[in-house]
């Protein structure tokens, strides 16, 4: 049975889950013992991996295709496999996130992009109930890291945007009772 990415995001949650929990063991045997036996298995699947990589060779398109599914992609992050290089992961990354971004009113610049840095600036304010459910600096944190967790520097400049100058109302034009309504097409007429 074929998992689609929302079950494969669930299960890769649930794992996290479970390694972080293993500290909290009371017994650190066991809890040493659970550990070494997931990063034996962790080693294993990556040497696989690399075979499968390695038994593809020169097949560009079926490696591209390999990296482009976001479990598969993910598991070849984890293994320093990703045929990739980190720029160009970040790229990707930020070229979805801000389209994402600029729904909430909020513009991604990037500044400076290479496979160690990458930084980027911020410029706008989410507006009412447009506004993300996370600030955007860690909108773009955590797509970046997911893309591109080699990245040595990541940098988020913010820059909030220029305050609209306020409508102001003369006091004055309040207290006004507005005029009759004149009828434009009968003033048309009568200049005739």
């Amino acid at each position: 049975m074929t998992w689609d990415d929302a079950r494969a995001r669930e299960t890769v949650g649930r794992a996290e889950e479970l390694l972080s929990g293993l500290d909290a063991l009371p017994d650190n045997r066991a809890a040493a013992r659970a550990r070494e036996t997931v990063e034996t298995l962790v080693a294993l699947y990556g040497e696989a991996l690399a075979r499968v990589l390695a038994h593809l060779g020169q097949d560009a398109a079926s490696a591209r295709k390999l990296a482009d599914d976001e479990l598969v992609g993910h598991l070849l992050l984890v293994h320093d496999l990703h045929p990739d290089p980190p720029g160009a992961r970040a790229r990707r990354a930020l070229d979805a996130v801000r389209e994402h971004l600029a729904g909430h009113g909020v513009d991604l610049e990037t500044t400076e992009l290479t496979d160690e840095t990458a930084r980027v600036r911020l410029t706008g304010t989410p507006r009412g109930c447009s506004a993300p459910a996370e600030p955007p600096e860690q909108t773009v944190r955590d797509a970046l890291a997911g893309a591109a967790p080699d990245l040595v520097r990541v940098e988020v400049e913010t820059e909030p945007a220029p305050a609209a100058e306020p409508a102001v109302i003369p006091v004055d034009s309040l207290f006004r009772r507005p005029g009759p309504a004149r009828d434009t097409a009968a003033d048309e007429v009568s200049h005739a």
